[in-house]
């Protein structure tokens, strides 16, 4: 039962101790003070936490600042109590101690601001949070005292709060479901200290899980007070990508180009001018990528500039880059379907003027035989040679393997094949 007598002797002196405290503050060199000083420093020192606590309780409401004027009886108070929670079995027991730090957490601040002393607020402000904080176990209800005290320590020094604590304050608000409050808040700590590492990393790392939309709104925000800002706009241009926001990422897309780009943007900007039809842009931004240092060009790449040749009708160049897609990656579908493709395309634009040319859609069909494509085959086999062309041409029989060449716009189509009739 002992330890219930110390706090409940604790609230009667403290009651009996408030009347006389400036007298005994502003007679530092009173014996009785010094005296309760001693015995309490003594015990203390000597870890000795519970014969400590009555001397210096009666410091803390009679003397608070002796004997240097500062706030160090009270960072000793701290220590007295946390240990004496620690040391505790029951949890009650133990929350009591704890109750008792935070009334000196609470007292500290107005009775050294009256006194002059020398102590530091925003200390004792951080301190308090840090207290609930590492002993949340027990304080699990004074959570929302935990934020205050972060946020109160912000509010004194925004610029000296270290951002693990600035993160707690972000992590609440954005877990109590007011989105719009963490992004002012993150809009606020990125003006205020944007330049700092750790502040970057914070910002990074709760604005990706933020909704989309209130993405781009907090970039867009950014965007128009420094429209030259690389990651800015490089951000702004993969959400509006991501959100189907094509207008705007193609009002970007010169400011990309001309800022910094990204191998990342590059790409997405030749697959939408592939897309859009706009082929020499679409060239221009994959040669821009091919000639960024250490960046190794993909698939995907080789393929998109494909589609831009073909679409040009620069089928020997479409052809060299479906093959260099291939060569990058030899199972990508895509590539292995772009070139009879291409094949068909080219012979639909060039036409066939004799029956011997017609024989270039058996070399489509191998093609498309040679990746699995039916449907493909199907298409072709419509466009073979006739029984008739095949009697009249005299080195063709049916069954049988001949050679056959294609050109069309410097593209030719040649190999050795089989003849036989349209189906």
């Amino acid at each position: 039962m002992r330890h219930f007598l110390i706090p409940l002797l604790f609230c009667v002196t403290t009651a009996l101790m408030v009347a006389p405290t400036m007298r005994a503050q502003n007679s530092q060199g009173d014996q009785e003070t010094r005296i309760h000083y001693s015995l309490y420093y003594e015990n203390f020192k000597n870890e000795n936490y519970r014969d400590a606590l009555p001397d210096l309780v009666w410091i803390l409401y009679n003397a608070p600042g002796f004997n240097r004027n500062n706030d160090i009886n009270f960072r000793r108070s701290i220590e007295l109590y946390q240990a004496l929670a620690d040391a505790e079995d029951d949890a009650s027991s133990k929350r009591i101690w704890l109750d008792s730090a935070l009334v000196q957490y609470n007292r500290v601040i107005p009775v050294l601001s009256e006194l002059e002393a020398d102590f530091d607020s925003f200390i004792w402000v951080r301190n308090k949070g840090r207290f609930i904080q590492t002993n949340i176990n027990d304080l699990g209800d004074l959570r929302s005292q935990m934020i205050e005290s972060y946020q109160e320590a912000y509010q004194l020094d925004s610029q000296r709060i270290d951002p693990y604590y600035l993160d707690m304050i972000i992590s609440d608000t954005y877990q109590s479901g007011d989105i719009g409050a963490a992004l002012d808040f993150m809009r606020e700590l990125k003006d205020l200290r944007g330049e700092e590492e750790g502040i970057d990393a914070l910002i990074r790392k709760y604005f990706v899980i933020i909704p989309p939309d209130e993405q781009i709104a907090f970039l867009e925000e950014q965007y128009e007070e420094d429209p030259d800002n690389v990651e800015v706009v490089t951000q702004l241009f993969e959400l509006y990508q991501q959100e189907a926001y094509r207008d705007k990422m193609l009002a970007l897309a010169d400011q990309v180009l001309a800022l910094d780009p990204t191998p990342s943007t590059l790409r997405i900007l030749t697959r939408m001018y592939v897309e859009d039809g706009d082929n020499e842009l679409a060239i221009e931004t994959f040669q821009q990528l091919e000639a960024m240092p250490d960046v190794e060009i993909r698939s995907q790449d080789y393929y998109n500039l494909g589609l831009a040749y073909q679409d040009m009708e620069n089928f020997r160049e479409a052809r060299d880059s479906f093959r260099a897609a291939l060569d990058v990656d030899p199972d990508f579908t895509l590539a292995k379907m772009a070139i009879p493709n291409l094949y068909s395309f080219a012979v639909s634009s060039c036409g066939v003027a004799d029956r011997e040319q017609a024989a270039v859609f058996w070399l489509i069909a191998d093609q498309y035989a040679q990746i699995g494509d039916q449907d493909g085959i199907n298409r072709m086999s419509t466009a073979y040679p006739t029984a008739e062309d095949i009697f009249y041409v005299t080195r063709w029989t049916t069954g049988e393997t001949t050679q056959v060449s294609y050109t069309c716009r410097g593209m030719t189509i040649s190999g050795t094949t089989t003849v036989r009739q349209r189906r």
